[in-house]
């Protein structure tokens, strides 16, 4: 079954306002990003306390603890992030989510930099099943696993234990067919679905449907085969104008369209 939840800081500011807003659009799931205007691995005891009665007083749950860890170049210093990986873990723990999001660095020479990246996947890979924590790989424009076939090598090199997020908007702009080429390789590994679309031409980012990421056959797939897993609302609203009314609507709309389209 698919369970809906969503990037809800792309519309509010404000953490209860996100979940009073997730709450009554249906969703018993977010994905936690920022608490306010803070990356989540920045937030203090404080704010997190406040983040989790703000949860339990709507019902809602946590999906996965969205870091940004491994959107760095390739060669930055790698202990930062296995701290930030371990502080990450805690918080899914503390949330009740097995899933942290984690990036394979910013390359512009891939083939070069894959001794390097396979082996900073393993330490990350090492470290999650320590913290007892699945790891999920998002395929971002420009990173190493941005193509399908260097996500399984990221996979590989976890030892298997790597599990994938599957952005077909990412991969359009990437040249790459989503469903066509991406998804058959990937399928197996996939626990994951982020929601966006875009358009082939441009690579700018639409709502779901409305561009080249074949999301009418993904989800005639997901359907046939009753798949299981998460997919997660990001329509990519944008920073400015966050809190208010306009930006809720849309966001509150781009869920209604994913809804129609995986229900189609």
């Amino acid at each position: 079954m698919i369970t809906l939840t969503g990037f809800t800081d792309e519309a509010l500011t404000s953490f209860p306002g996100q979940v009073r807003m997730a709450s009554q659009a249906g969703l018993t799931h977010i994905e936690l990003r920022r608490i306010g205007t803070r990356p989540i691995l920045e937030a203090s005891t404080r704010t997190l306390a406040a983040g989790q009665d703000a949860l339990a007083d709507h019902g809602v749950r946590v999906s996965c603890i969205a870091t940004g860890l491994g959107k760095q170049p390739v060669n930055a210093p790698l202990g930062p992030h296995l701290d930030g990986l371990r502080r990450a873990a805690a918080f899914a723990h503390r949330f009740g989510t097995p899933f942290v999001r984690t990036f394979s660095w910013f390359t512009t020479t891939p083939d070069t930099d894959r001794a390097r990246v396979l082996d900073q996947m393993s330490l990350f890979a090492a470290v999650a099943q320590d913290e007892d924590v699945t790891l999920l790989h998002e395929n971002e424009k420009g990173i190493f696993g941005d193509t399908p076939e260097r996500c399984l090598e990221l996979v590989a090199a976890s030892g298997n234990t790597l599990r994938l997020i599957f952005d077909p908007a990412n991969f359009v702009q990437c040249g790459v067919r989503p469903f066509d080429h991406a998804w058959p390789q990937l399928v197996d590994d996939v626990s994951y679905l982020h929601a966006k679309d875009a358009r082939a031409a441009t690579g700018r980012v639409t709502p779901v449907g409305e561009g080249d990421g074949q999301w009418a056959e993904l989800a005639d797939w997901l359907r046939a085969s009753d798949w299981d897993g998460f997919c997660s609302l990001e329509p990519h609203l944008g920073l400015s104008g966050r809190g208010g009314p306009v930006t809720t609507r849309r966001w509150v709309d781009a869920l209604a369209t994913l809804r129609s389209v995986l229900a189609a």
